[in-house]
């Protein structure tokens, strides 16, 4: 992944949304560049110095101290943070599953669950509302979603105690195995 326009929180007082950022399988590159486009110098952080946190590589869509999102890494030796001039939280969240499937393979949890611009519990109403929908279709002799309405599905959701991922059918009553939580899928 390649993108211009990249400002580095670490560039100083003076620094503007001038830099690069290159993400390889194997380093992250933050070209600085000055006002006229000359190339003023490369810094190359290895991914493999990338924390790993409960199986989570610590590259999340943080806000900054002007309340706009940036990509925030957290490194064994440090953290280094850059915002992006179009203010894209799908470019962030872009780097944050590149940087984890190289890391662990998988995409980050973080950039679907941990949206710092989001309104708390907008999600959850969403759900009560879609289900709602659905009984009074279901009522009516319409399958909800396309769905077989004795289907069961499959979901995946955060415990409510301590944010551990749960897995189940939805609707099904669970007990969180780290926190002894019980709630419905």
């Amino acid at each position: 992944m390649q993108s211009t326009a990249v400002l580095c929180e670490s560039g100083g007082f003076m620094a503007a949304y001038t830099d690069e950022l290159v993400l390889t399988n194997i380093n992250i590159i933050h070209v600085s560049k000055g006002m006229f486009g000359n190339t003023k110098g490369v810094k190359k952080h290895p991914l493999n110095q990338v924390k790993i946190v409960n199986g989570e590589a610590q590259a999340i869509m943080g806000k900054s101290s002007n309340g706009m999102p940036d990509l925030q890494i957290y490194f064994i030796n440090g953290q280094l943070a850059f915002k992006f001039q179009s203010s894209d939280k799908k470019e962030i969240a872009k780097y944050v599953n590149e940087i984890s499937k190289v890391l662990t393979g998988n995409i980050s949890s973080q950039s679907s669950v941990a949206n710092p611009f989001a309104i708390p519990g907008v999600e959850n109403i969403a759900e009560t509302l879609k289900d709602t929908f659905n009984v009074f279709k279901e009522s009516f002799g319409i399958k909800p979603d396309g769905k077989a309405a004795n289907q069961s599905v499959k979901v995946t959701k955060k415990c409510i105690g301590c944010m551990a991922p749960l897995t189940g059918a939805k609707g099904q009553s669970v007990r969180c195995r780290y926190c002894d939580t019980d709630q419905i899928l």
